[in-house]
């Protein structure tokens, strides 16, 4: 049977997501302006911010829905089903890896671009500062959203996005390996620690082609997302984030050797998962697989 011709996601196209996104962002700013210029309403900006990650994301997801039904993908066949006798408690050792390395790779990056570019680098440690995330000095409710945010919509929409239809689109195009490649870099490049959610990204693409289950990678984001929350929320916000963000700078190039202690601990682990996990240039994506299971 022509792989080819089963294959829906040679129908669709990840340029149009970028679009799509487009016109929701404009579409909620539109809204936003009617309601501040009729009714008077100030927003609170953090709590604004989660507010339109979840609608935002949310619609996206709805949309490319939409597209899925539109060419005639089985999304019981995309999502998979929950795998028996799985190792969960493996799988979130490796988790917990992934967070060793994103730290280590945050403290090794930005140690060294903060002698090249301190500027840029404080200005990110600013934005990461002023990031909407749970702290315990916040109101409840801010927090609150805050884990629906984080824990529910993040790794439910992120997961679908990326794995669900930006990997399973590219490797339809190249091939899986290099559709795992470049899909991971991307899911990198849209976060302010580009290295450590590079490796974050191939981990689950990994974990959703060994697994051929979407459920595996969202239940493992939405645990990284959960422990770095509690992180934020334990460790909460600075009085002066000028100052804050200055001291971090200098704590930051003092700290380099904790990164580098850190990622000798967790990288090879997380090579040697890779390396004995990496699809063949040939291997099906995992909707294929589920497909002809189902019909089989």
């Amino acid at each position: 049977m022509n792989e080819n011709l089963d294959n829906p996601f040679h129908k669709l196209k990840v340029r149009y997501l970028f679009w799509q996104f487009l016109i929701i962002s404009i579409c909620i700013g539109l809204v936003l302006g009617l309601i501040e210029e009729i009714g008077g309403q100030k927003f609170n900006s953090q709590a604004l911010t989660l507010v339109l990650y979840i609608v935002l994301f949310s619609s996206l997801s709805l949309w490319i829905l939409v597209d899925f039904r539109r060419v005639g993908v089985n999304l019981k066949c995309l999502v998979g089903n929950v795998p028996q006798n799985y190792k969960w408690f493996s799988t979130l050792a490796l988790v917990v890896l992934m967070i060793l390395f994103s730290i280590s790779a945050y403290l090794v990056s930005f140690s060294l671009l903060s002698w090249v570019a301190p500027n840029l680098i404080e200005a990110l440690l600013r934005q990461v500062a002023n990031d909407p995330a749970p702290n315990s000095s916040a109101p409840l409710f801010f927090n609150v959203l805050g884990a629906i945010a984080y824990v529910v919509v993040a790794p439910i929409t992120e997961e679908f996005l990326f794995r669900g239809f930006i990997l399973q689109r590219w490797a339809a195009k190249w091939s899986l390996p290099s559709a795992l490649v470049v899909s991971s870099l991307l899911f990198g490049f849209l976060h302010a620690n580009f290295l450590g959610l590079s490796v974050f990204g191939m981990v689950m693409g990994v974990l959703y082609i060994k697994t051929r289950s979407l459920i595996v990678p969202i239940a493992c984001h939405a645990f990284n997302n959960l422990i770095a929350s509690s992180m934020g929320f334990l460790s909460g916000q600075a009085e002066n984030t000028t100052t804050s963000a200055v001291n971090s700078l200098e704590q930051l190039r003092s700290g380099w050797w904790v990164g580098i202690l850190l990622m000798l601990v967790s990288l090879p682990f997380l090579l040697r998962f890779l390396v004995r996990n990496w699809p063949n240039k040939d291997a099906q994506v995992p909707y294929l697989i589920n497909v002809h299971s189902l019909k089989s």
